[in-house]
């Protein structure tokens, strides 16, 4: 399945006139660096000024509050750039990036391959990863210690707030904290964070990509609901429960809505995802491994033998319905899966004709 067809995929420079779309759906230009362009969404600058009036809790001051959004959303951007430089290394494609105040999202299309999707998933905790030991070294030469997790944060904190604007400990006091807390949580085996993410692409190599997927957006529903759970307990600061609970409620509707699209169309309409990378046989196999690629192959061939056949019969009990409802009866997805079964039968067709 292209990645066009994917439900949670719009066309997100479409604009509209009225001013309460624009706050839900619009974004504004910031910059292009390295042809990758950077947007903010509306309601992101709404979040910044909220942070700026109220701050991330009792007795922060201005220069605090501006000094963290700023390290925030820069760390962000970052974390976003490492998963569109990571899908350029493996031979995709990355142009946009869009800050939003649950996070970032970097328009990253890699190879359909679970290789390429672990490597561009994995560049944006890796970049968080290099920030941490950057600028735990540089605390270590100046307070002489390194600060090895969240247990060491109390004491740098006390130090941050009487460093003033112009001391470099308090900037990688801020970096190291923000970015292993985005670290952390990004980490967590919930769908679409990353470390759900990574999950799946490690599934996927072993089991392939529906089951792959099935599997983690049904982990990610559990482990959105224990974040909700998590975030109601934490209600006593501002930015901590009430975000953690927007954030998980965001992943368990994407985790829903996503094993609800699994189920109905199954697994043959995902099998392009699953499809042989044919490039690799153009080098030669190597004599102890050509035993192995040959099941390989036709471990392949009768997994898509079993889905033309699902395929047919799919096809089968929807032009029934045609029969007797007409072309309004069907669903959405009954179309689609018309749709699809006419260009598998052109493909074959073609494939016919140039023999």
């Amino acid at each position: 399945m292209a990645w066009q067809d994917r439900h949670y995929y719009r066309d997100h420079d479409s604009g509209s006139s009225s001013p309460l779309m624009w706050l839900l759906n619009g974004s504004v230009p910031l910059f292009t660096a390295f042809g990758i362009r950077v947007r903010a969404h509306a309601t992101l600058l709404i979040f910044i000024a909220f942070i700026l009036l109220f701050g991330f809790g009792q007795g922060t001051s201005l220069a605090s509050r501006v000094q963290s959004s700023t390290i925030l959303f820069g760390i962000v951007l970052l974390h976003e750039f490492g998963h569109c430089f990571a899908a350029r290394s493996v031979g995709g494609t990355a142009e946009d990036v869009l800050l939003t105040p649950l996070g970032g999202l970097a328009y990253a299309m890699a190879p359909k391959r679970w290789w390429p999707q672990f490597v561009t998933i994995a560049g944006g905790p890796l970049v968080n990863v290099v920030i941490c030991l950057i600028c735990g070294i540089g605390l270590y030469f100046i307070w002489g210690f390194f600060p090895l997790g969240p247990w060491t944060f109390g004491s740098g904190f006390q130090k941050v707030n009487s460093a003033g604007w112009m001391q470099v400990a308090s900037y990688l006091y801020w970096c190291y904290t923000i970015s292993y807390a985005l670290l952390c949580f990004n980490m967590l085996p919930v769908w679409p964070l990353d470390g759900g993410q990574m999950l799946q692409a490690v599934l996927w190599k072993f089991v392939g990509y529906y089951k792959s997927m099935l599997w983690t957006v049904t982990i990610g529903i559990g482990g959105a609901s224990l974040m909700i759970l998590a975030g109601i307990a934490s209600f006593g600061t501002i930015f901590g429960g009430l975000l953690l609970v927007l954030i998980a409620i965001s992943c368990l509707m994407n985790c829903i809505n996503m094993r609800r699209l699994l189920l109905a169309e199954g697994p043959w309409a995902f099998q392009e995802e699953d499809s042989v990378d044919y490039a690799a046989s153009l080098a030669p196999d190597k004599p102890r491994r050509r035993g192995w690629l040959v099941k390989r192959r036709m471990k392949k061939m009768r997994k898509m033998a079993r889905a033309d056949e699902v395929e047919r019969a799919e096809v089968d009990r929807i032009l029934a319905k045609v029969s007797t409802g007409g072309m309004q009866s069907l669903s959405w997805t009954e179309r689609r899966v018309l749709r699809k079964a006419t260009e598998h039968q052109r493909q074959r067709d073609a494939e016919v004709r140039s023999r």
